[in-house]
């Protein structure tokens, strides 16, 4: 028995320029995954928080003592609070061989140097959250990059098409003149010559057409798989403007505009004070450790289990610890190397305004570049398109051979290529202006 698996065609999806963009924001894989980055950060979060919370744990045993049965049950309640003060009360009831016995205990633990306030005492919580803040830009850079790269992906399969247009057309036209050629041979108005040049011009406009065919269908599949399409799936692209819009830049505004939202310069402020923030832990933790405990219980005792919360049986106490290192060596010298740390990162955040300076310097001096290509490519077509039209005048009246008119053709469609090159390369280096500046897409700093 044959088994047949039919398998459902897929539709043909239309695919505009801003439904592509929008679809690799959502579907992206490695959009997805900063996004579970983000997730595990936020529930990082949550857990350094969570050790300032009330916390409520039962206890109980059962054992013998001296030949004696012994059972105790309890529950201490517990809380640190940000200043760094440990609370705790403990009521419990145990029962002997004879009695039972009931206890209420409340302790603090109180820092008065080393480990007293927020700066360190929520140093966990402030460093999950720079975490946070790290994916959350991560996740803003990869998206921005899927942007730029969606972009560039569907202008080029844009390209390939029109190479592919424009490489058909040329060959029909060619095989057109190969026939006329091989006409005018057999009447003696061509020579054997005009033939074979007429015939290689073909071979040559049908290999570049299967290579521009097959970059096509390469760059598809490489769009299908960042907006995760299967690859069975065909696609279509909708048509898309390729004129030049002109992006007038004032550059001292457009550096103002990036060192305010560019991602680099967001990670490099961040980064800064976090720098700074360790540093004044570091100093911090140059104080003494010495700490105030209180504790204070009330117990009681009786045959009869009601009478064993009578608690008539008081008990304090008032102490100082401490296990402070007189030398302190280790923690002087991790306050020399963060204050050095600092240095080291405001160097870096200086590099990092440099750098976003120079890279909207570049960018605008690419863009102005390829505002020039554009003109001078306009200009090749305008002088092709005069050399073909003499071409084939010459043609017409048998003043020339084919060598002239084929020649024309090919300069004039590589003219129309180089000019959709180059509007193609000025609106992606738009998009990369854009993304330097930190203006192609909002941050959101709650994702």
């Amino acid at each position: 028995m044959i088994c047949v698996t039919v398998y459902a065609r897929e539709e043909r999806v239309k695919i505009s320029l801003s439904y592509a963009i929008e679809r690799a924001l959502e579907k992206n894989r490695s959009v997805i995954q900063s996004k579970n980055s983000i997730d595990v950060s936020r529930l990082n979060l949550q857990s350094t928080r969570a050790d300032f919370d009330f916390k409520i744990t039962p206890s109980a045993g059962a054992g013998i003592t001296n030949g004696d049965e012994d059972i105790s049950v309890g529950v201490s309640l517990t809380k640190r609070l940000s200043q760094g003060v440990d609370f705790s009360f403990s009521p419990g009831v145990g029962k002997g061989e004879d009695n039972y016995a009931g206890r209420v205990g409340l302790s603090l633990d109180i820092p008065l140097f080393k480990g007293r306030g927020e700066l360190v005492n929520m140093a966990p919580v402030r460093g999950a959250e720079y975490s946070l803040r790290s994916a959350r830009r991560a996740l803003h850079r990869t998206r921005t990059n899927i942007i730029i790269q969606t972009v560039t992906l569907f202008y080029t399969i844009v390209e390939y098409q029109k190479k592919v247009e424009l490489n058909t057309f040329l060959a029909d036209r060619f095989k057109n003149h190969t026939a006329l050629a091989k006409l005018k041979s057999d009447i003696g108005l061509a020579s054997p010559l005009d033939v074979y040049r007429a015939e290689i011009k073909v071979k040559d406009t049908e290999a570049d057409l299967a290579d521009a065919m097959e970059a096509l269908q390469n760059e598809k599949n490489e769009l299908k798989s960042i907006l995760s399409f299967s690859q069975d799936r065909k696609i279509e692209l909708e048509k898309v403007s390729v004129k030049m819009e002109t992006v007038d830049v004032d550059v001292h505004m457009a550096e103002k505009i990036a060192l305010e939202n560019s991602i680099d310069m967001r990670d490099s402020r961040d980064a800064f004070g976090e720098i700074q923030r360790f540093s004044k832990i570091a100093r911090h933790n140059l104080l003494p450790d010495l700490k105030l405990r209180l504790d204070y219980s009330r117990a009681g005792a009786s045959d009869v289990f009601e009478d064993a919360f009578s608690l008539n049986d008081d008990s304090w106490k008032v102490f100082l610890t401490s296990s402070t290192d007189f030398a302190r060596t280790r923690e002087k010298l991790s306050y020399r190397q963060s204050l050095i740390d600092i240095e080291s990162s405001k160097i870096d955040l200086e590099d990092t305004k440099d750098q976003v300076k120079k890279n909207v310097r570049s960018q605008i001096d690419t863009l102005a570049k390829a505002e020039e290509r554009i003109l001078i490519r306009k200009e090749q077509i305008h002088q092709a398109t005069g050399k073909k039209a003499l071409a084939q005048i010459k043609f017409d009246n048998d003043m020339a051979d084919n060598f002239d008119l084929i020649e024309a053709e090919t300069e004039l469609h590589r003219a129309k290529l180089n000019l959709l090159n180059a509007h193609i390369d000025y609106i992606i280096g738009t998009y990369r202006l854009r993304e330097i500046m930190g203006t192609l897409l909002a941050y959101n700093e709650k994702n």
